[in-house]
């Protein structure tokens, strides 16, 4: 019957060895063709639904994983010890040694012998069969337990090229355009407090922790710091979800800004993973803003009321504040509020006229730097005038996104900013600075003195420094809020510029570890060879002589009765004890009357055999 001749050729001893060594060949096939993979793309990542599985049920995976190593380890063992035995049992069928039939029995077992000096290879060799066999277990559950992943997959992309000549032009039209001011209007009303608050968030300030102060919040984002006059590059990051409607360009007050930016997954697909982090390499603009006390040789700043208006209890002033810029004049009409005599008073009011020179406005300024002039009155007196100096630029920056906050590093320069095409985008900056100034200022107070007050006035050096931070902060946000208006509308080709960067998916998977999964494989693939040498060996030599199958050297019982019934007795008796390895031996057939191999006895050789 087939079934029945199948069962007897599975059942053979040649088959059995046959399918094992197959069987192991598998195995080890699908050991270096996964570890290949792994090594070869680096990073082999789990499909979502089974990432959440892992992380719903991590003691169940583990089970599993073990379950499985234990499985493929005993495959591979059970098939090295039939091979090892097959082919001892022909090698032992020649003069041995004790310490040779020693080290055959622990090899057709899996376990070890003490290192002999005299006999340093084969000791070796039993050694490192039972330390691969030892690991085998632990080795594939660290090749096949899945683990937590950094996943790199990168980002491409384009966003508004604030130096190109096309958005340069198109602003300056905008800037120019009779209806600008009415334009910006919405605009300038939304981001009113933003202003003061994107400048405050720049600040470093000594013995604060940063966290109190440095976040700061625009259109639905979080920024670490400042802007730094970027706009976010990641869907997940971009904030407001709401249409913009008209307001966009100069008018833009918020709403859902798009993002062009596609990522190349490879062969894996789009996952979630657990969490993902994102680094960009974008285009951002800053600003050098250098603080220090006015030089009267070239400037001049001088602040004088102009017009007083008498209450029954109280006075309006009306003042002047001029600067003058190296030839350059400004000037910005301020209001206060003081006692029926006009003064203000000095412990709880105070007066910080602010003014930008030259002005933005007129056909002197100059688009490589600009100065704001300050100086405290009242309580703000602290601060003597000032005159801090704005070079903005563009800058190739790295951004990073990390737990919904997005964080701004500069490396870069561009020498383009400084070309007359970006005249239109300091005008800008300027223009918003300059609004600033003017709003900070209240009838009996000043968001920014106020400022200063409480972080900084005890120390000219670190009010200065606090000074050009909270004016680069206020210029990287104008960047950002004036990118986010142009880019709500569509972004045409000439005004684009690319983006590149990576996202970071944490996951379960399998990451490339050189050395580890090289130590795997060389454990794996000497047991294999061991295996299907050892098979080879037996194959050809079963053909040539054939092995008793009842008798077995490595069970105790047979190698006992085969031990009685040799002649080992007066050679342990009587040789020395440190030399019994070195006994030579041989398996012998014990024939019954009729000449049948009914047993064997295991008997020694003279030492010159």
């Amino acid at each position: 019957m087939p079934f029945a001749n199948f069962v007897k050729i599975c059942s053979s001893r040649t088959s059995l060895l046959l399918l094992m060594v197959l069987g192991q060949t598998v195995v080890m096939g699908f050991a270096w063709g996964f570890t290949g993979e792994i090594l070869l793309i680096d990073v082999v990542a789990l499909p979502d639904h089974i990432v959440s599985l892992i992380n719903k049920y991590p003691t169940e995976l583990t089970l599993i994983v073990t379950l499985i190593s234990t499985i493929l380890s005993t495959i591979a063992s059970m098939s090295l010890s039939r091979a090892i035995k097959g082919a001892l049992w022909h090698h032992l069928s020649g003069p041995i040694t004790l310490f040779e039939l020693r080290t055959a029995i622990a090899l057709s077992k899996l376990t070890w012998v003490t290192l002999q000096r005299r006999y340093l290879k084969l000791s070796v060799f039993a050694l490192a069969v039972y330390a691969a066999v030892t690991l085998l277990n632990s080795s594939w559950t660290t090749l096949l337990l899945p683990t937590p992943v950094l996943w790199p997959v990168e980002m491409y992309g384009t966003e508004l090229d604030l130096g190109s000549v096309a958005f340069a032009n198109q602003l300056s039209t905008d800037l120019n355009n009779m209806q600008a001011n009415s334009a910006q209007e919405p605009g300038f009303e939304t981001i009113n407090t933003l202003i003061h608050l994107s400048g405050v968030a720049a600040v470093d300030i000594p013995g604060v922790p940063t966290d109190s102060l440095s976040m700061f919040s625009f259109n639905g984002v979080s920024y670490n710091h400042s802007t730094g006059g970027i706009l976010p590059a990641v869907e997940d990051y971009a904030g407001s979800s709401n249409p913009p409607g008209p307001a966009v360009g100069l008018a833009f007050s918020g709403g859902k800004v798009p993002v062009n930016t596609s990522f190349k997954w490879g062969h894996f697909g789009s996952d979630e993973g657990l969490l993902r982090e994102y680094g960009a390499v974008q285009q951002g603009v800053t600003a050098n803003v250098t603080c220090q006390p006015i030089d009267h040789g070239q400037n001049s700043f001088t602040v004088v009321p102009s017009a007083v208006t008498q209450g029954p209890n109280i006075t309006f002033l009306t003042w002047d504040a001029v600067a003058n810029c190296s030839g350059n004049l400004n000037a910005e009409l301020y209001f206060t509020a003081g006692n029926t005599s006009g003064q203000m008073d000095n412990v709880t009011q105070g007066f910080l006229p602010i003014v930008v020179c030259p002005d933005p406005t007129s056909t002197t300024f100059n688009p490589n730097k600009f100065d704001i002039f300050m100086s405290g009155w009242y309580k703000y007196s602290f601060l003597s005038t000032v005159v801090c100096e704005v070079i903005p630029y563009l800058t190739t920056v790295n951004v990073t996104y990390v737990g919904d906050v997005v964080s701004v590093d500069p490396y870069g320069t561009s020498p383009a900013f400084t070309s007359s095409p970006n005249l239109p985008l300091s005008q800008y900056i300027a223009t918003v600075i300059a609004y600033q100034a003017g709003i900070n200022q209240g009838m009996a107070s000043n968001a920014i003195g106020d400022f200063l007050t409480a972080y900084g006035n005890n120390n000219l050096s670190v009010m200065y420094s606090e000074l050009e931070d909270y004016w680069r902060g206020i210029t990287e946000f104008a960047s950002t809020q004036l990118r986010s208006g142009y880019t709500a509308s569509g972004v045409p080709s000439n005004m684009t510029r690319s983006t590149n960067g990576t996202m970071y998916v944490i996951t379960y998977g399998w990451q490339s570890r050189a050395y580890t999964y090289s130590f795997l494989l060389v454990a794996f693939t000497l047991i294999w060879g061991t295996t299907v040498f050892a098979a080879g060996y037996t194959l050809v030599q079963e053909k040539k002589y054939p092995s008793d199958p009842s008798f077995d050297f490595s069970d105790p019982i047979d190698l006992i009765i085969a031990t009685s019934g040799g002649r080992l007795e007066p050679d342990l008796c009587e040789g020395d004890k440190n030399k019994v390895d070195d006994i030579t031996v041989r398996f012998e057939d014990v024939p019954d009357k009729v000449g049948s191999v009914i047993s064997k006895r295991l008997v020694t050789l003279p030492k010159s055999t």
